[in-house]
């Protein structure tokens, strides 16, 4: 069964603690990604302990953006997992890279890239920010079609969605993670909630979209939105 499942987010149902950070698993037929790793180890560690989730068996491990929130569980995932492929921002490579151990293989992203047959990187894109300056997503090809998986969408959770449908040349079927609107005004919020109905069909925020920011996009997708939490499971096929 091919899947999204949260593992670290601000809410949580329950079986799993939840945390401001975020991740999720990617589980396809030929591999499983891990994209980002939540803020604290512990808490990763006993999400994917009551998810039934063997860390040895992540093949990679996908860094949207150096922000503790996101990057912060990492110490676990190479606890448990001696070797993996880790795909960065390529401006925050260098830090962390001096931290593994030679058999973690460090791949700087800069451009749009293909990470595997089915995992599209979309390129860095700028934040606006100091630090950091660089923020990437992931396109997964899953057979109901793309899905867009973001950090914390600092360069803007339209402007991503955007370039992912022109990198796949269609509508995303699915849009989750962390829209960064928590800070946000409803007048703003029900703006990019409108204008993100022309690029994907579904949308599953959560984490950094902030507790108003999901109950407009609730309210104003209806069945088209997509509870998300840590430990909610997302088919990726049909069942």
């Amino acid at each position: 069964m091919e899947q999204l499942l949260i593992l670290y987010d601000n809410r949580a149902i329950e079986g799993f603690q939840a945390d401001w950070g975020f991740s999720t698993l990617i589980e396809l037929e030929e591999e499983t990604i891990l994209f980002d790793t939540g803020a604290k180890p512990e808490i990763l560690k006993q999400n994917m302990e009551a998810g039934d989730v063997d860390p040895a068996g992540i093949d990679k491990v996908f860094i949207s953006h150096n922000h503790w929130d996101h990057v912060g569980g990492l110490s676990y995932i190479l606890e448990a997992n001696r070797e993996f492929e880790l795909y960065i921002p390529e401006i925050n490579c260098f830090k962390i890279e001096e931290e593994l151990p030679e058999s973690v293989i460090c791949v700087p992203v800069g451009t749009p890239t293909y990470i595997s047959e089915r995992a599209l990187s979309s390129g860095v894109m700028p934040t606006g920010m100091d630090e950091p300056s660089e923020e990437q997503s992931l396109i997964v090809l899953s057979q109901l079609g793309p899905v867009l998986i973001t950090g914390c969408s600092h360069p803007g959770i339209v402007d991503i969605a955007r370039k992912a449908v022109s990198l796949v040349g269609e509508e995303l079927f699915l849009t989750v993670g962390g829209f960064h609107l928590y800070k946000s005004t409803d007048e703003e919020i029900i703006e990019v909630s409108e204008e993100l109905k022309k690029f994907t069909r579904f949308v599953a925020p959560c984490h950094c979209t902030g507790e108003r920011g999901i109950e407009i996009f609730r309210e104003t997708w209806k069945d088209r939105f997509v509870e998300t939490m840590a430990g909610v499971e997302i088919p990726l096929m049909e069942e």
